[in-house]
């Protein structure tokens, strides 16, 4: 008793110094200073390497090995909260972005990133976060400093875990790429001469931009299954490189348009934006993928935010190529944009060639809008506003009337035969035989498997 007693006494004057710390000023918080890098020849280098067919890149990842157990500082309150607070600067930076390989946040504990000025904050990430991987990969942050902040209750401090690896300097600047001015706005409507898009407004929802290791970028969607209980499914193509070791770093970004209508190939069509990258989902896991027929089925580790309005798009695995095609993608990353093809549609290879084994449906040139880098992964919608098949790629642009191919549902759906190269193990889970199912949005799911539904489900 008197050992603990004596322990006890020791241990109450530091207890009640923390607990009597002042808050610091930003200016006392301890700073990291990344290499600089050199925003123009990495321009440079990334130019040249699109020109390959590569997937787009916008940052560079600075290896980093940073804790709260080496770095930053911790403040007490009187409340009994613990706060750790690290500034992370990257000079030139257009955003930053944040892979912690090591994340484990206890109950009650939320982690923030912000501008010093406050002026943007991205979070709380919480114990919503917590996943099997242990990782945590975050959305853009803009500017070339960012603040890293952890509050937690004093007694959990010690559950906390959290490593930063990575951190990525944006040289390109993700949120003001430009598209091409021929691509069409998806907010466009009758007002502005464009109702041709008005039948396909669920489906917009379905799609959004994502980032990968926080560097790369590629387009994908939400996809329905017949259980109808809005599972988070997410396709892409699998060119995009989206792997099982990987596939905890997707970050995507919904509804990130622009809110009114630039008029195609004007100049504000080919200028900034107005969207936002506000609603986001963070973290995924690798359920299918066929490299034959270039498809991803991921299942996202979070459900998406009702605030998303998100819309789980609808399907059709026949093998018959469709007439008029509807493709909704982000290219260069840019806000969100619709294309339209009047052409009858082939069946062929990736490279364009017509042949009826082939994997692809081929585009053979859009009448309305174009593709470019960034709108991989992005679906191919036929006119019942079901998906048929997600962009591989091709020669298409504003000034190169051509094709585009796009690996199709038909292959994809039985794969190589196995759940884990196939999507109908998880888009007809019950075995229905369903060929075409209907899109739904996610506030209008059903939990319930009831047979009853599932002819409502078979589109006529």
């Amino acid at each position: 008793m008197r050992t603990i007693l004596l322990a006890v006494l020791f241990l109450i004057p530091i207890f009640s110094l923390a607990q009597k710390q002042p808050a610091l000023s930003l200016g006392e918080v301890p700073q990291i200073r990344l290499p600089e890098l050199d925003n123009e020849a990495l321009k440079a280098k990334e130019k040249e390497r699109r020109q390959t067919g590569a997937i787009p890149a916008f940052a560079e990842t600075h290896p980093t090995n940073i804790s709260p157990e080496a770095h930053g500082i911790w403040t007490y309150a009187k409340s009994g909260t613990a706060t750790w607070r690290l500034r992370i600067y990257s000079k030139g930076a257009k955003s930053l972005n944040f892979g912690f390989t090591q994340y484990f946040m206890p109950e009650g504990g939320e982690l923030l990133l912000y501008t010093p000025d406050r002026k943007v904050v991205k979070g709380p990430f919480s114990v919503s976060e917590n996943n099997s991987d242990k990782q945590l990969w975050t959305p853009i942050v803009a500017g070339e400093e960012v603040v890293l902040e952890v509050q937690l209750p004093l007694e959990k401090k010690e559950e906390l875990e959290l490593h930063l690896s990575a951190v990525n300097h944006d040289f390109m600047g993700f949120e003001s790429l430009l598209s091409q001015r021929c691509n069409l706005d998806v907010n466009c409507g009758t007002e502005d001469g464009w109702d041709i898009i008005n039948p396909y407004r669920d489906i917009i929802k379905s799609v959004g931009l994502y980032s990968l290791n926080g560097r790369l970028s590629c387009t994908g969607f939400l996809v329905n299954n017949a259980r109808q209980d809005c599972t988070p499914y997410y396709m892409t193509a699998a060119h995009c490189g989206v792997t099982a070791r990987n596939a905890a770093s997707l970050v995507v970004y919904w509804n990130f348009e622009n809110s009114t209508c630039r008029p195609v190939n004007s100049a504000l069509s080919g200028q900034n934006g107005d969207g936002n990258l506000e609603q986001f989902n963070t973290g995924a896991r690798l359920i299918a993928d066929n490299g034959a027929s270039d498809m991803t089925l991921l299942q996202l580790n979070t459900p998406v935010a009702d605030s998303v309005g998100a819309f789980y798009a609808g399907w059709n695995n026949s093998p018959m190529a469709p007439d008029t095609v509807i493709s909704i993608h982000h290219p260069s990353t840019d806000e969100k944009r619709i294309s339209f093809s009047y052409q009858k549609t082939a069946i062929g290879r990736r490279e364009g060639i017509v042949e009826e084994t082939g994997q692809f449906i081929i585009v053979p040139n859009w009448d309305v809008g174009t593709t470019e880098g960034g709108s991989s992964g992005g679906p191919l919608f036929n006119t019942a506003g079901e998906v048929v098949g997600q962009l591989f790629g091709g020669l298409a642009s504003c000034n190169n009337p051509e094709f585009d191919s796009y690996g199709r549902i038909f292959n994809s759906w039985e794969g190589n035969e196995t759940p884990d190269t196939r999507l109908k193990d998880w888009l007809d889970p019950e075995g229905l035989g369903l060929t075409r199912l209907k899109g739904m949005y996610k506030t209008d799911c059903d939990r319930q498997i009831r047979p009853s539904v599932f002819q409502e489900l078979i589109c006529a």
